[in-house]
Order: C-alpha cells, then structure tokens, then sequence
C-alpha cells in the first residue's frame, strides 16, 4: 500500500518555483504546484505553532531546554509512486504527494516539515520527519527533472521525460521500463489482488487526508507523532510493502 501523504492528482506538469523541477519537457507525473501554493506552504510550515513543535520534535533526548525551530527556505515537491502506474492504467508515474519545507532545531539537527492540500484546498502542515533526504536528492536533479519517490522500499528517482534514474546511482531506464519493474515488484499487491484482501501489511490502499501516515525514511530520518494544527499526523516507521519487498 502507500501509506505516504497523498492529495488529489491534479495536471500533469513539472513544478514550477521550486528547486530544480521547473522544465519545458514535462516529467510523465500528475501534480502541479504554483508559485502561490509554494507561499502557501512556506506560510503554513512557518507558523509559530509549528515551528515550537518542530523543535520539541528535534529537541527530543537531546536535554536541551526546548527551542523554536527554524523553518523556511525552498519547499521541494515530492511525488510518490502511482498504483495506477503499477498496473498499467496510466503512464503517469506517480502523483505530487507532499511539498517538503526545511527546517534546522536550536542543535543544528534538520527536518523536513510536510504540507498538503486540505480539503478546502489550503495547505496545511501533515507531518514532521526527521532528516533532510528530500532536500538531498533534490540538489541532485538534473535540470527538468522532478524527484520521486517508491515509498514501498525508500528509493528516490529523477524523472525527466521519457526517463526514470535512481539518485542512488544506476542505470536510467524508460518509463515503459520502469513500468515493468514496478509492475514485476508490486503487480500482485495491488486494490483487490489476495495481497491487499488478505491484510497484509495492510493491503495497496490510500491514507485518508485527514490521517497521514509518515513513510520509513531508514536511515535518512525517522518521524513521531504530533497533532499540528488541527492535522493529525502519525509516524509508525511503516513503510507500504517493504517487509514484502525484502520477502521478494
């Protein structure tokens, strides 16, 4: 399943305004965030609520006093793998699932501050993880492309084009390859297949918006639980077909 942070899929483009994902060759993925949302989202993780919260998140076992984090900077769009893609019902490879806004704690210890789309449109804070991977990965896009993630097993791919490459280093591939990849990996965990109807780990669902459930992040960061703003967010440290992935 994709236990990430999900919100509708909207136009098919690259993102514009942030951090090397503006491209005149639009990456085969749904999601669109304006520069306006990008403000939205910056004014959302940068409330001071938030930031107290983000502190006391980073603050935890360090026995300092807690400390105000601070939170800003360029937000970078994530988009996670489509079931869609998976089952070879749409060449989109994935959908915009969160934009990740930096923020560093009193110690110098970094985070990412997740925002989605509520259901009124607005973007509000879902979630807190530690670490700054989206960050990383985005400084290694190429130009045009955008950065997505298989939450099922924590790898990050740029995606540009007809191209899919793993930021970990290997070969790029076609999306058509990637699509049989994926499909190979995950075709028979899908909505409905006896994976999903069996309940393990949960089956191939959606998160509701209104519960968002922090991938594993492995070594990268970790995530906890907090109620920000009224959006209930959990860190489980669960990733969507991972303990399948590693049976495989």
């Amino acid at each position: 399943m994709f236990r990430g942070v999900f919100i509708a899929a909207l136009t098919a483009l690259a993102v514009a305004g942030f951090g090397g994902n503006a491209s005149a060759d639009p990456a085969p993925v749904d999601g669109q965030a304006s520069a306006a949302d990008s403000a939205a989202a910056l004014r959302a993780a940068g409330s001071p609520e938030v930031k107290a919260t983000v502190g006391k998140f980073l603050g935890r076992g360090t026995g300092l006093a807690p400390a105000a984090a601070s939170v800003g900077g360029s937000p970078v769009a994530v988009y996670e793998l489509s079931a869609d893609f998976v089952a070879g019902r749409s060449g989109k490879v994935g959908g915009l699932a969160y934009l990740a806004v930096p923020a560093t704690g009193a110690d110098g210890s970094a985070a990412s501050v997740w925002t989605v789309r509520d259901g009124g449109g607005s973007w509000v804070v879902a979630n807190i993880a530690s670490g700054d991977v989206e960050f990383q990965n985005a400084r290694k896009l190429p130009q045009g492309a955008v950065l997505l993630r298989e939450p099922q097993n924590n790898t990050w791919y740029a995606v540009a084009g007809n191209s899919v490459h793993p930021l970990a280093g290997g070969k790029a591939m076609t999306v058509a390859e990637y699509q049989r990849q994926v499909s190979a990996r995950y075709g028979d965990k899908l909505p409905g297949s006896a994976y999903d109807k069996s309940g393990t780990a949960g089956g191939y669902g959606n998160a509701l918006p209104s519960a968002q459930v922090a991938p594993d992040r492995g070594q990268e960061g970790s995530t906890a639980p907090w109620i920000v703003l009224g959006t209930l967010v959990i860190g489980i440290g669960v990733v969507a077909f991972a303990a399948a992935a590693r049976r495989a």
